[in-house]
C-alpha cells in the first residue's frame, strides 16, 4: 500500500511534466525508487506474502527490456524507466491492471488527437513552432530546399534540430504521444479500482 502511493506520486508529477513540457526529470522518481524498495525489503521478510523471487523477475524482465527500448532509441528514457515502476507495483497482477487501463487512456487520447488531426501521420512545421512546442518529434530539417535526415533515436533527435536551427528552416516531424503520462493516469486507475473493489489486497501489499 505504501509503496503503491509513493510510487503513484511520482507518477502524479511525472504525467503533469509529460503533458507539460514531454520531458521529466530523473528526480522525479526519487519518491517511487523509496516505494519499491520498501516494497523489495518487506516482501524479502514476508515470504507468505507472495514469491519474491517473482517480483525480482518481473521487474528485472519487463524492466530491462523497457531500458533496451530505450538505449536503442525506440522509446524515451523517462518512458521505459515509468514502465520499470509500473512492473515494480508489488500487487501480484501487476504489470498487466495497469497497462490495461493505461492501454484504455492511451486509446482515448490518441483518438481525440487523431480527430483533431494532431496524430495523422507527419507533417512539416516552421522550425520556430518546433522549438516551442514540445509535442514533436522530429525526422528530418528542410532548409534552402535540402532535406537533412536526424537521428532515429527520440532521445537526441531533437537536440540535433536545435543545434541545427536556423531561421526559416522547416522540420518534418510526427506527433509524440505523452506515454508517461498514460502510464500514470492507468496507473492512478489501477489503484482506486483495487480501492473500490479489492481493498483487503491493496491494504495488504507493503
Amino acid at each position: 500500500m505504501y509503496a503503491q502511493l509513493l510510487i503513484a506520486a511520482s507518477f502524479a508529477v511525472a504525467s503533469y511534466s509529460d503533458v507539460k513540457e514531454r520531458a521529466v526529470s530523473d528526480l522525479v522518481w526519487i519518491p517511487a525508487a523509496a516505494g519499491v524498495a520498501y516494497a523489495v525489503y518487506w516482501m524479502y521478510g514476508n515470504e507468505s506474502a507472495g514469491s519474491f523471487e517473482f517480483f525480482v523477475l518481473k521487474v528485472a524482465l519487463i524492466g530491462g527490456i523497457a531500458l533496451a527500448f530505450a538505449f536503442f532509441g525506440g522509446i524515451g528514457q523517462a518512458d521505459a524507466i515509468a514502465i520499470a515502476f509500473v512492473a515494480a507495483d508489488p500487487y501480484f497482477f501487476s504489470p498487466l491492471a495497469p497497462l490495461f487501463a493505461t492501454s484504455a487512456v492511451a486509446l482515448v487520447h490518441i483518438g481525440y488527437e487523431f480527430a483533431a488531426g494532431n496524430a495523422r501521420g507527419g507533417r512539416t512545421i516552421p522550425m520556430e513552432q518546433f522549438l516551442k512546442e514540445q509535442r514533436w518529434i522530429p525526422k528530418a530539417i528542410v532548409s534552402d530546399g535540402t532535406r537533412t535526415e536526424v537521428s532515429s533515436d527520440v532521445n537526441v533527435a531533437r537536440e540535433e534540430v536545435v543545434a541545427a536551427s536556423k531561421p526559416g528552416a522547416m522540420v518534418d516531424v510526427r506527433y509524440g504521444v505523452p506515454t508517461v503520462a498514460y502510464l500514470g493516469a492507468g496507473y492512478v486507475i489501477y489503484l482506486l479500482y483495487l480501492l473500490a473493489f479489492n481493498y483487503p489486497a491493496f491494504a495488504g501489499l507493503p
